[in-house]
């Protein structure tokens, strides 16, 4: 029987690899903020990754700790915000103090040329590693493939169910979407961000997490991902060297691209769930942040008593605040396509 071209590069191992700690041990703390952002990426989606075990024990949607909302208009501080807006905001750079996000329900839906783009190039990366092990005559290779195929296709989704959450959500919220609220959050980092938008999308999709539109197939997905994972890691393992190293070299390039947020569209979560980013000075403090929200007497008085102004004593502050409001009012009178001043036109209505 005539043997296949390259089946001799089965025998070749001039050195043995760990390939089944690479998938057990890197990748995961990536993965758990890269996948569960639920942005989606016209170059990553369907590429296979390491630490896809993130996703099977859905650490995607696990609570991430250190994030405090505080609704200036209302007068609610809130630590338990949504696990997916977490992941985003952790994700894309912010500046220290200055960035503005602002929450609209004009979402649309994702360009069918992004969807193409991202299958095509996972399809590409399958198919190279499928050649491969078949020209290699190696079984378990073949195995690996399709076990690295099945994994990618139960993680899209899996986070297809979540942002199907966030999308029914936002429907629901058409008709009575609620009044404008001013947001402002702390991340663990140091880092501050204002947010802008109707109450119900506050409270609905920024202090919710998004829960799986149907929760049975979600766990049965979740259980499928196991399976495939420990398939992953075994056939992984009893390849040969050959496709060993092409495997990881594939699943190290997903992870780079994925983790670096290559093609990422952070403006859209789902199809109706938009958020446009506006970063603002990078040399901005806390003083001109505030600042720019116009807040009235009460809104600051809610913001003195959670220690985010001092105390009406600290004049040295009040006075540089004021100056920095009075400063930004004038902007917003003289130079109306300014950021800061597009901001307090935008509050000055709701003081």
């Amino acid at each position: 029987m005539r043997s296949l071209p390259l089946a001799w590069l089965s025998e070749w191992a001039p050195f043995q690899l760990d390939a089944l700690g690479l998938v057990t041990v890197f990748g995961a703390k990536e993965m758990n903020t890269s996948i569960g952002n639920l942005v989606h990426s016209w170059a990553t989606d369907w590429l296979p990754v390491l630490g896809s075990y993130a996703v099977a024990n859905n650490e995607i949607a696990q609570p991430e700790p250190g994030f405090v909302l505080y609704n200036i208009t209302d007068g609610i501080m809130a630590t338990d915000v949504s696990s997916w807006f977490t992941r985003w905001l952790m994700s894309f750079p912010l500046t220290y103090t200055a960035t503005t996000i602002r929450l609209g329900m004009d979402g649309r839906p994702r360009p069918a040329l992004h969807w193409a783009g991202a299958m095509a190039i996972g399809f590409s990366t399958t198919a190279v590693l499928l050649v491969f092990t078949i020209i290699t005559d190696d079984a378990w290779g073949i195995a690996n493939v399709a076990a690295m195929a099945f994994s990618v296709l139960l993680r899209q989704l899996m986070a297809s169910q979540l942002r199907s959450s966030i999308d029914k959500t936002i429907e629901n919220l058409q008709d009575d979407p609620g009044a404008d609220v001013k947001i402002f959050l702390t991340l663990p980092n140091g880092k501050a961000v204002t947010i802008l938008g109707s109450r119900q999308i506050v409270v609905n999709c920024i202090l919710t997490d998004a829960r799986p539109v149907s929760p049975r197939y979600y766990y049965l997905m979740r259980v499928a991902s196991w399976a495939v994972f420990g398939a992953h890691a075994i056939t992984l393992g009893m390849s040969t060297l050959f496709n060993q190293i092409f495997s990881v070299v594939a699943l190290l390039l997903g992870t780079y691209l994925t983790a670096a947020h290559v093609g990422d569209s952070r403006e859209a979560i789902g199809t109706r769930l938009r958020l446009e980013v506006d970063m603002g000075d990078p040399a901005w403090f806390r003083p001109p942040a505030y600042a720019r929200l116009n807040m009235s007497p009460a809104e600051e008085e809610h913001m003195v008593h959670w220690s985010m102004m001092p105390q009406r004593s600290n004049t040295w502050w009040w006075e540089r605040y004021r100056r920095n409001q009075l400063s930004i009012l004038q902007q917003a009178e003289c130079q109306p396509s300014n950021p800061a001043a597009r901001e307090v036109r935008s509050t000055k209505g709701r003081v």
